[in-house]
Order: structure tokens, then C-alpha cells, then sequence
């Protein structure tokens, strides 16, 4: 994936260069504070140095490079062993003087075999986007199943939560498989986004949450702006698109953006979640519409297609005054 964005290609550079600042600046200050304990560590290290080098010169032109490989990567093994033994009998841990990466996947380089790492991805999210749109606090660790009073409905929101779960588990990069929740207010939709969208972004894809109002708004204030350069909703990993039928319904522009965004994002094999507060179906005397009233059969269809797509209904307690 090659990402264009002039602010981007800016915030990634920055990123970088700070990552491989902290990592120089925490390797100094962890080394002077080993030294002033073991100071025998810094004889130990550079004659490693030496030795590696010496070694290095000498494979260049040898005839029997294997065995003198051996030998270099035994010396080399011999005194990392020493070096870590020195280490833990100070009350050190064996690993204290390695890079401590913000990102363990590409070791803060943002690639992983010549492609961008995840970590790089989020950032490009960032920086098109501002943030996730993700709450921290509501989590699955956090999630109170006590909140529903009545056995039914605990049971009920039992089984979504373990299904969430499973999702959030088993995502990948390529997941097809949208959700969407359908569920009165204050029946935890949006919780449980938050909670699937906060596992999946700490396994290390890119997530991007925001409510179908904003969604509308950022699209009316670039087609104001600069309608050649609208925002990349394929960019996340996963998309989260919160509160469905809240976002104004404009002619020519809610329904055809909405279709346009999942079409795009089922054609590159990503996944989208969704909520709302409407009706799957009309029902009688009702004053919620359906979502197929709300947005037209195009969307809807293309939404709830059973090869792409799981509904999932919660009827359970509102807990929002609870919690």
C-alpha cells in the first residue's frame, strides 16, 4: 500500500526519527546506569567489538568462511551470554541493555518485508483523521454483564459479548465479514464497538471509529473545500461507523457516500461495523423507521447481504443510567 499524503509522509518521518531518539537516548542513559555498577561491562563490550570486527576482516577473501562463521557467531553467542550473565547477577534484567521498540513488529523501522508495518497504518489514520474515535475506558476488561438486572437478558448480552469477542479475536487484515448492531438507545452498541475496536487496534491493526454525523460532515466540508482530495475511508484496517440514521439525510450525498464507502471497502476485503437505533423492519405504529425506509433498498441491500454481513439484534436493558 503506498499512501500519498504530504502531511502524512511529514508525521511519519517525524515519528520515526523520534522513535530511533528514544531508543539512542534510552540506551545511553540504561548504559551509564549499568556501568557505575559493572563497570567490567564496558571492557567486555568492546572487546566483543573488536573481536566481531577483526573477525568480519577476515572472512572477506577466506577460503573456509563456514568454519570461520562458526567460530565468529560461537564468540559473538559466548559473550552475549557473559555480557547477560554479568547483567542478572547485578539485578539487572538480561535483556535491560536491548532496544526497547514502541513497535516490536517492524522494530520501529515502520516496514515489515517491504511493506508498511500496521503501526505506520494507524499513523496514516491519524493523520487523515485526527484520532481513532475509540474510548479507552469501555473495554471488554471493563465490561459489566451485572448491569443487566434480568437472567434473560444477562444470558442474552452474554452471548453478543462472547461473539465480540470472537470477532475481535479472529480479525485479520483481510476480514470481509461486516456487523452491525441493531438496538434501542442505551442498550450498549456503542460500548461494544469501542470494545471490539480497542482489541483489534491493540493487536496492532488500524482502527478508525467515528458517528455517521461526522462521517456526512467531513464529506459536505471537503466537497466546500477540495472535492479532488476526499478522504480515503479504505485506509483503516477496520471502520466503525457509530449511530446510523442520526447524520442529516441530504439528496445525492448521505445514501450514495454511506454505499460508496462500504461498496469500496468490501471490494478491497475490509470489514465495517456498524450501529443504529432503527427498526431492521417497520413496525406497525411504530415510530422508529425501518432502516430500508430510512436509506433506500440500494444500502440496505447491499448491507444486510447474509455472504458479507452479520445483524445483530440486542433487546436487552438499557443500562446507560446504570453504569
Amino acid at each position: 500500500m503506498r499512501i500519498k499524503s504530504a502531511a502524512f509522509i511529514t508525521a511519519l518521518n517525524n515519528e520515526l526519527a523520534d522513535r530511533r531518539r528514544r531508543i539512542s537516548n534510552l540506551k545511553k542513559e540504561r548504559m551509564k546506569e549499568v556501568l557505575a555498577v559493572i563497570p567490567q561491562l564496558g571492557e567486555l563490550d568492546e572487546n566483543t567489538s573488536m573481536i566481531a570486527f577483526d573477525l568480519g576482516r577476515k572472512l572477506i577473501g577466506a577460503k573456509d568462511s563456514k568454519e570461520l562463521l562458526r567460530v565468529a557467531e560461537a564468540t559473538v553467542a559466548e559473550r552475549t551470554a557473559e555480557r547477560c550473565r554479568l547483567l542478572t547477577e547485578h539485578g539487572f534484567p538480561a535483556d535491560y541493555l536491548e532496544p526497547e521498540y514502541i513497535c516490536p513488529i517492524c522494530r520501529d523501522t515502520g516496514r515489515v518485508h517491504g511493506e508498511l508495518c500496521q503501526c505506520v497504518t494507524q499513523l496514516a489514520v491519524r493523520t487523515a483523521f485526527e484520532d481513532s474515535g475509540l474510548d479507552p475506558e469501555q473495554s471488554f476488561d471493563n465490561f459489566d454483564l451485572s448491569l443487566q438486572s434480568d437472567p434473560k437478558n444477562r444470558s442474552a448480552m452474554q452471548k453478543i459479548l462472547a461473539e465480540a469477542i470472537e470477532y475481535a479475536d479472529s480479525f485479520s487484515a483481510s476480514r470481509d465479514r461486516d456487523l452491525i448492531y441493531f438496538g434501542k438507545s442505551g442498550v450498549g452498541k456503542t460500548y461494544l464497538l469501542n470494545c471490539i475496536g480497542g482489541r483489534i487496534l491493540k493487536r496492532g491493526f488500524s482502527v478508525l471509529k467515528l458517528n455517521a454525523y461526522r462521517l456526512i460532515q467531513m464529506t459536505l466540508d471537503n466537497l466546500r473545500s477540495s472535492p479532488e482530495d476526499k478522504p480515503d475511508f479504505t485506509l483503516p484496517d477496520l471502520l466503525i461507523v457509530d449511530d446510523l440514521g442520526t447524520e442529516p439525510m441530504i439528496e445525492n450525498i448521505t445514501v450514495e457516500t454511506l454505499l460508496s464507502i462500504l461498496c469500496d471497502r468490501q471490494g478491497s476485503g475490509k470489514a465495517t461495523l456498524f450501529a443504529t437505533n432503527l427498526n431492521v423492519v417497520s413496525e406497525p405504529g411504530g415510530n422508529v423507521p425501518s432502516f430500508q425506509d430510512f436509506y433506500g433498498e440500494r444500502f440496505s441491500t447491499r448491507l444486510f447481504d447474509p455472504r458479507r454481513a452479520k445483524v445483530q439484534l440486542i433487546r436487552t436493558e438499557n443500562v446507560r443510567m446504570k453504569s
